[in-house]
């Protein structure tokens, strides 16, 4: 299909907001296949406007009052949210009268870009070469038991078959790179997938290890549900036996007959509570590097400052050796704390 803007009443500037998806196809030759595969959002939910357009569009009265409901009372969305998702890839088993009602232009106006899914590396070049591993979490859910769903890009990604080609592209984070000088004392904290950047850093460290480089001490700190998991225990212990690791401390939120452990349990108990300190003590060189939620690496800065202080946390954010590779979105006031560094 051809994708051109007949109508002068709109600028190109104001439908790159409200319609994006159609502003990047403006005279464009686009399939549908693309469209529907790499660029429409099938997984995003139908806006509350969306369902006051669609509802003109049904043909049986149940669907047009019910998704005249839903567009106007925000309790009823979040309901369908809830239950059903309400995802434009599910708009058709939804709404079955709007079967054959919907155009191609309408989807074009309505429906939000597809966005790239980001993944840290979990492997060091000097010692995979040309690989790149990733650790991904497949995620799989339900709504109220309508149906199981996944997640988009895990899904993807635990499909791929040997052979089969990918589109990606590489972004650099400087900012947590193993540090200059090998030396320098180290903790890694980390929770499940997070292991995955540190996982990078400990193949690293163990590359500068075989060549002879005089090493500091590092020390891990993982978290994940339970010991079933069995999350890279053989590769946390290989690291360890090697020398790559001078230590690891773990702890489990969902272990059965356990109480709850968190990150911030372990950073607080004595024997790694001196490490910490040790790193963040005014004279120190090392570095802490934190992989993980937004929330857990707020968690792990507030032990921080209570340890030290808050100047000696800045202190040790402003000088480049906290790292951190986190996901989620951080509550505002913690912004200019990670600004450049994450």
């Amino acid at each position: 299909m051809y994708v051109t803007l007949e109508s002068e009443e709109v600028s190109l500037a104001e439908l790159a907001v409200t319609s994006p998806i159609l502003h990047h196809n403006i005279d464009q030759l686009v399939s549908l296949d693309s469209f529907f595969e790499t660029q429409a959002s099938m997984e995003a939910p139908i806006p509350t406007q969306s369902c006051l357009d669609l509802a003109s569009l049904a043909m049986s009265t149940k669907d047009n009052a019910v998704l005249k409901e839903i567009g106007r009372n925000k309790a009823e969305y979040d309901k369908m949210i809830s239950l059903f998702g309400m995802k434009w890839m599910d708009v058709f088993d939804i709404f079955p009268s709007l079967s054959g009602q919907v155009t191609l232009s309408f989807l074009l106006s309505s429906m939000k870009m597809n966005h790239p899914r980001s993944y840290s590396i979990a492997s060091c070049k000097s010692c995979v070469g040309s690989e790149i591993d990733l650790v991904v979490g497949s995620l799989i859910f339900s709504r109220g038991g309508y149906k199981t769903e996944f997640g988009v890009c895990s899904n993807f990604l635990t499909h791929v078959n040997e052979g089969d080609e990918i589109t990606f592209k590489i972004e650099s984070n400087p900012s947590f790179h193993y540090p200059l000088d090998p030396n320098a004392p180290l903790i890694f904290i980390c929770t499940g997938t997070g292991f995955a950047s540190i996982r990078g850093l400990l193949q690293k460290r163990s590359y500068l290890r075989s060549r002879g480089e005089k090493m500091g001490t590092a020390y891990l700190v993982f978290g994940s549900r339970s010991k079933r998991e069995g999350l890279f225990e053989d590769e946390i212990e290989n690291f360890i036996n090697e020398g790559t690791l001078t230590d690891a401390f773990k702890c489990y939120s969902r272990e059965p007959g356990m109480t709850k452990q968190y990150t911030t349990d372990i950073i607080k108990t004595e024997e790694i509570k001196i490490k910490m300190e040790q790193v963040l003590a005014p004279t120190s060189v090392g570095h802490i590097y934190i992989c993980g939620s937004a929330h857990m690496y707020e968690m792990c800065k507030s032990v921080m400052t209570e340890m030290t202080s808050n100047d000696q946390v800045s202190k040790l954010i402003e000088e480049g050796r906290l790292h951190c590779d986190i996901f989620g979105t951080l509550n505002p006031e913690k912004l200019e704390d990670t600004k450049g560094k994450t």
